[in-house]
């Protein structure tokens, strides 16, 4: 069980910093030669990704027994996969401005709050109240949407972290 919470709070971490203020973009952060198009398709990925950490929040909020776990599974699956096409999307774009970052980092914040709000502690003992097998199907899962978020972070680092 407590392997469940610790991949749990991990995954969590991983998915709510997306777009980390408190990080350093990297040598690429402050291209000043970004495209409108590029500025505007990046705007519309960091949306969907608020969409998706909507999305996630969401479906980890349901699972109560195995059932709701497999579907909750299921759904952290499709959205990690979403996480997959968008860092794909982002890497031929110019990175953005910083102002630009800040404006969608901004925005992320908001909904970040929101979802942690969903994702509390509350959230964290109904999971280790869960059936042994539903435990295994969500701790699957999130270990799956770990190396995803890890996959990807690289290229949401370089187009949406904001200097401090």
């Amino acid at each position: 069980m407590k392997r469940l919470s610790i991949i749990t709070h991990l995954a969590i971490a991983l998915f709510l910093s997306a777009c980390d203020k408190n990080d350093t973009a990297d040598s690429n952060g402050n291209s000043s030669g970004s495209s409108q198009a590029d500025g505007a398709r990046q705007e519309e990925i960091a949306n969907q990704i608020m969409d998706s950490m909507g999305e996630f929040a969401q479906a980890i909020s349901v699972i109560s027994d195995t059932k709701t776990a497999r579907s909750t599974a299921t759904k952290i699956n499709e959205i990690g996969d979403q996480f997959s096409s968008m860092a794909k999307e982002l890497e031929p774009l110019e990175v953005a401005s910083q102002e630009m970052r800040e404006s969608i980092h901004q925005k992320m914040a908001v909904r970040e709050a929101e979802i942690e709000e969903v994702m509390n502690e509350k959230f964290m003992k109904s999971v280790q109240s869960l059936n042994p097998e539903a435990q295994k199907i969500i701790q699957k899962a999130f270990q799956d949407f770990f190396e995803v978020r890890q996959q990807t972070r690289k290229e949401f680092d370089r187009h949406f972290k904001v200097k401090n």
